[in-house]
């Protein structure tokens, strides 16, 4: 934790709120019973049931305490008749005098339209000023500056027209002519060492913090990130989850000062051209408050209604903000002198000058960290938030000046390196997430990509979302490990970047190793300027050989291919013009080769199939077309696709090479994220041709979950392969788990004896075993009633099995996964000797937090050619994968509602003897 020095606490105290004891209340001989100390509304006028026999002397609510009233008497809006009742209580009327300072307790229910309290003209009934509850029983303090109407005759008016949950107030100790104002609106110094409120000093009150995880469903509730800040403790915002609220704030309308220590994880990519709220009380429809707040790739604006106008003021594009550093940023505004101004670590960052007059206060709460009117993203997620650290957010009624400024800058020297690193250990103790698969620390990813060995390391990237559970505005996340199955995350290692090749996402790839042993990053660069706003480009290792990790890199600033509409894929047909991504790179010898993902059409614009489109290059520089590798034909094989993504083209033994594609379409179809297809064949480097055994596809993964494919050749010789297994969960399941998707395991593929791939997981993953001795071992001829008693004793969501039965020719046979005790819940591995396949059977998984109401049987052809059935299989939470025989797999997921749902049981509707089966308790790949 770091501390201020001496010096610097001296200047704060100039600049700061300085906590002070209650004031002595003031006189308030021109309103009748002002703290209800007579016991009664004696002085109040009563309309309605609401208020009626109100008073009460009661401390707390008999549901909880304490309400913190003031002497003995207040108003329980509650008390006599509930939320149901209406009605109105109004003060005695009274002239206000002295300082024009108005204040009260308050507490219930928020509805800023039909539950208020509200500072009334006796002449015309205009409503001055109002506020509305909390929805929390005990009190807080409301401030209201109304020296604008020293001398009018005011009444103060409660008005109850609620009548569902929360729909009463409580009231207590007016004061009128309090002193006047300080120079501080409100500050949240966020120092709490953790809760879900941000206490303001300025008011004395608890704000509270928005989080998904107050009120956790899918794991143990936690309260709100804090790390160190640039005095005690900052607030971490988590990018769609995280922001506080701040109801009945009346701002400051002729001067207002806004500042705040900010340190940007992340940027938006700016939906509808709208801030990432830093600090946000504003209508731009309206005309009306005030927003500071984040734009694209850091820059920054203060904005604000004046005289009937929206005034946007950007700082010098020369003075962004900047990820991953603590910035002090300052916002002014001056009616006197008609001008906003922006101050960047103490330094002048742009001044506007505005229309005469005052900024048109907005009647809403005041938000940190959230757009009060962001975009919605899938029906579910609302973006235009802030990503990263606040720390020390202030709000003043004047114009602070240049040179207080630069003190108020000064008085923190040095501040740290903020913490933002993402951390896994938020999620801890949730029932679906899994823990021995490779996936991003937080929030959203999809395909993992780009493998690849270097400085002794293995390196994954993956398609990553550092603002939240869904797809947008897409970075390369990073993983390193020894082996592949043992994970530690790297920094994020390349984000949309102004003014480079990719601006608006760095979207999937892959990576290669150049002859110098210099790794390369082959990116699909998104540029929404041009079309087709999907070229290629390379990023490069920029951290020099202390950079073990490779976690610096930068973007070529030129494209390295870019898709011609002219492009030869055959006569009478013409290439899918604007889809072009997902590069796979390899190096043959001297020579490069680059694969890009598209489409054919004919001359006519009918769809012919995905292509996967290559180039060759000496330099990794300069390409040339050479032709499409392979078309494909989605009239024949319609789940194919009318586009290719992310080909992987791998060597597997015998002179054989695999193609693997990722179909896609241009519209909605029941096919989209379920399948990879593959055909093996003979490549030929020299002629750049890839001839297929057959033209007719076959289906990679039975389970409709192993999509996204990427690969590489390891260190070892061995053909690897990723996937992402989509959790195909619902967009509101995905907000409050707060993340989306994991990678499947890592599988080795080579040819069969039969000429067909054969698939088996990386035999690393053993080493994720939590014992060496498995908890069921059996080896000899076993009857399935004896192997289940030993399986009785295991219970667990985390295990890899090994499992050999022996059956016949007919019958079907297999194991139960997540099993509850009942068979209430439980998935299904099937295997039918005489249809001769291979399926799972999810109908009494469990669907919580499904997309599907029925997940179904998924499933494809296995014969075994007279061998027993050999099933690998791996649980990690919701994750099922099983290998079958090392030639066909399965790629599953399950959300079971029952705890109790991790047992075992082998079955069979035939006769089948047990020859090995052996069960692990599995580890976690993340320390």
């Amino acid at each position: 934790m770091r501390w201020l020095t001496r010096a610097a606490v001296a200047v704060l105290l100039l600049l700061q709120p300085v906590a002070l004891s209650s004031p002595a209340r003031a006189a308030a001989a021109n309103i009748v019973n002002p703290d209800f100390e007579t016991g009664d509304l004696t002085g109040w006028s009563v309309t309605g049931t609401a208020f009626t026999n109100a008073v009460t002397t009661d401390t707390g609510w008999g549901w909880g305490c304490c309400f913190g009233q003031h002497g003995t008497s207040h108003v329980w809006g509650f008390r006599t008749a509930g939320d149901a009742a209406t009605g109105t209580l109004t003060s005695s009327p009274f002239q206000l005098s002295g300082s024009g300072q108005v204040s009260f307790l308050l507490g219930g229910g928020n509805d800023a339209t039909n539950l208020y309290v509200a500072l009334v003209r006796a002449g015309d009934g205009a409503i001055l000023f109002r506020a509305t509850g909390r929805n929390e029983e005990n009190y807080q303090r409301v401030s209201w500056d109304a020296s604008a109407q020293l001398g009018q005759t005011l009444s103060l008016r409660v008005v109850d027209n609620a009548t569902g949950g929360w729909g009463h107030l409580n009231l207590d100790d007016v004061r009128l002519d309090e002193p006047a104002p300080g120079d501080m609106v409100a500050h949240w110094s966020f120092d709490e060492p953790s809760g879900s409120v941000a206490h303001d000093s300025v008011a004395d009150r608890d704000d509270p913090i928005n989080y998904v995880f107050n009120n956790a469903v899918y794991k143990p509730s936690t309260a709100p990130q804090r790390r160190p800040g640039v005095a005690s403790n900052a607030l971490l915002f988590d990018g769609y989850s995280t922001w506080l609220s701040r109801s009945g704030l009346e701002t400051p309308t002729q001067a207002l000062t806004v500042e705040a220590w900010v340190a940007p994880r992340a940027f938006e990519w700016g939906d509808d051209r709208k801030l990432s709220a830093i600090v946000d009380q504003h209508d731009e429809a309206a005309r009306q408050g005030f927003i500071l707040g984040v734009g694209r790739h850091g820059t920054w604006s203060f904005q604000a209604g004046i005289a009937g106008t929206w005034q946007s003021l950007w700082a010098d594009p020369a003075k962004p903000l900047r990820r991953d550093s603590w910035q002090h940023v300052v916002a002014t505004f001056d009616a006197a002198t008609s001008t906003m101004r922006l101050y960047l670590n103490g330094a002048p960052a742009g001044s506007l000058t505005t229309p005469a007059g005052g900024i048109t206060r907005y009647p809403g709460n005041l938000q940190i960290g959230r757009h009060n009117q962001g975009v919605v993203i899938n029906g579910t997620f609302t973006v235009n938030m802030f990503a990263g650290l606040l720390d020390e957010v202030s709000l003043r009624r004047r114009a602070l000046s240049a040179a207080e400024v630069a003190a108020s800058y000064q008085a923190v020297p040095a501040p740290p390196s903020p913490d933002l690193a993402m951390r896994r250990s938020r999620y801890d103790g949730d029932i679906y997430r899994p823990q021995y698969h490779f996936m991003a620390p937080e929030h959203w990813m999809n395909e993992p990509h780009a493998p690849v060995y270097a400085n002794g390391q293995y390196h994954l990237f993956y398609q990553h979302n550092q603002h939240g559970p869904y797809w947008h505005n897409i970075s390369w996340g990073h993983g390193v490990s020894p082996d592949m199955v043992h994970w530690r995350d790297a920094p994020v290692a390349l984000v949309p970047t102004a003014g480079s090749v990719a601006p608006d996402g760095v979207w999937s790839g892959s990576a290669a190793v150049d002859a110098s042993g210099n790794p390369l990053l082959f990116i699909t660069a998104g540029d929404d300027s041009v079309f087709p706003n999907q070229r290629t480009g390379v990023a490069r290792n920029t951290g020099g050989p202390n950079d073990t990790d490779l976690n610096n890199w930068t973007m070529d600033p030129a494209p390295v291919t870019v898709q011609s509409p002219t492009l030869d894929v055959g006569a009478g047909r013409k290439v899918r013009y604007g889809d072009f991504r997902d590069p796979f790179v390899w190096r043959e010898g001297n020579t490069w080769f680059q694969l890009v993902g598209s489409g054919v059409q004919t001359s006519a614009g009918d769809d012919v199939g995905g292509t996967a489109l290559l180039y060759t290059s000496t330099d990794a520089k300069n390409w040339t077309y050479s032709g499409p590798l392979m078309v494909g034909d989605v009239h024949t094989y319609p789940k194919t696709g009318q586009v290719w993504e992310l080909p992987v083209f791998l060597p597997i033994g015998g002179g054989k090479h695999i193609l693997l594609t990722n179909p896609m379409w241009s519209y909605g179809t029941d096919y989209n994220v379920k399948y990879v297809w593959y055909w093996i064949g003979v490549w030929n480097p020299t002629t750049r041709k890839f001839t297929p055994d057959t033209t007719e596809p076959r289906l990679f993964d039975y389970g409709e979950h192993f999509t996204g494919p990427s690969g590489f050749v390891d260190q070892k010789g061995r053909s690897v392969v990723f996937s992402i297994a989509q959790d195909k969960r619902t967009e509101q399941a995905h907000y409050n788990s707060g993340w989306a998707h994991n990678a499947g395991l890592p599988v080795v593929l080579s040819l069969g004896p039969d000429g067909d791939v054969a698939v088996n997981p990386l035999p690393e993953l053993a080493t994720l075993h939590a014992t060496t001795s498995p908890q069921v071992a059996i080896t000899t001829d076993t009857s399935l009633e004896v192997a289940n008693q030993q399986l009785s004793s295991v219970r667990g969501d985390m295990l890899h099995l090994t499992l050999e039965l022996a059956a016949g020719s007919t019958g079907r046979y297999g194991i139960k996964l997540r099993r509850s005790p009942g068979g209430e819940e439980e998935t299904l591995l099937v295997y039918d000797a005489a249809t001769g396949s291979l399926s799972i059977d999810r109908t009494k998984s469990g669907n919580n937090s499904s997309l599907y109401g029925n997940l179904g049987i998924q499933g494809g052809p296995l014969n075994l050619a007279g061998q027993n059935l050999k099933l690998d299989i791996y649980l990690d939470k919701s994750m099922i994968e099983a290998y079958a025989n090392g030639r066909r797999s399965i790629t599953s997921r399950v959300y079971p509602f029952r705890a109790d749902a991790l047992g075992l049981q082998l079955w069979a509707d035939t006769a089948v003897t047990v020859r090995n089966l052996k069960v692990w308790q599995m580890d976690p790949a993340y320390s």
